[in-house]
């Protein structure tokens, strides 16, 4: 899906339902994104963007179609979200459940890094011997293909189609 150009952003200020919902779904996703990297909540950063999203509405006719409308908008999402950090101080109960969030959130990152590196350990052990080598000596031994190439008594050229593959594979098999 393309950036809303000026026209959409025309469009959409005139009240135009196609252009509200395209540019709904334009932003939806990187605003949730951007609001669950702070809140470590999807469902309040879910409210943040339907609150945000509300208020542009209400106020569409009085937006600039030459101002930069990705800013607009994510300036008014970071600033719903200082609201609700504001509200968070002031709630006890808000405050507890905030902490309980980032705690959540924090063991479910943490178990998925976990899971990636025994991923991980598990490809790196599927490659061949020689490839494991040379992979080895240069992501943790840090060294040159020149001194890789000089210690197996190798090319250089060998040293880094080994590795290339070798990343490859990985790469492929980890996305």
């Amino acid at each position: 899906m393309n950036q809303p150009d000026k026209h959409i952003l025309l469009s959409f200020i005139q009240g135009d339902q196609e252009a509200t919902d395209y540019i709904y779904r334009y932003y939806r996703t990187p605003v949730l994104r951007f609001a669950i990297s702070i809140l470590k909540d999807e469902v309040e950063a879910e409210n943040i963007f339907q609150e945000v999203f509300t208020k542009i509405i209400c106020r569409q006719d009085k937006i600039n179609p030459d101002m930069n409308f990705s800013s607009y908008i994510f300036t008014a999402v970071k600033n719903e979200i200082f609201d609700y950090f504001k509200a968070v101080k002031k709630d006890h109960k808000l405050k507890e459940q905030f902490w309980v969030n980032v705690q959540v959130a924090s063991k479910e990152e943490k178990e998925q890094q976990e899971l990636q590196l025994e991923q991980l350990e598990g490809l790196i052990s599927q490659l061949s011997p020689k490839r494991k080598q040379v992979l080895h000596m240069n992501i943790f031994e840090k060294k040159s293909y020149q001194q890789i190439a000089e210690e197996l008594a190798i090319s250089v050229n060998t040293v880094k189609n080994q590795l290339i593959k070798a990343k490859a594979m990985i790469r492929q098999e980890m996305n």
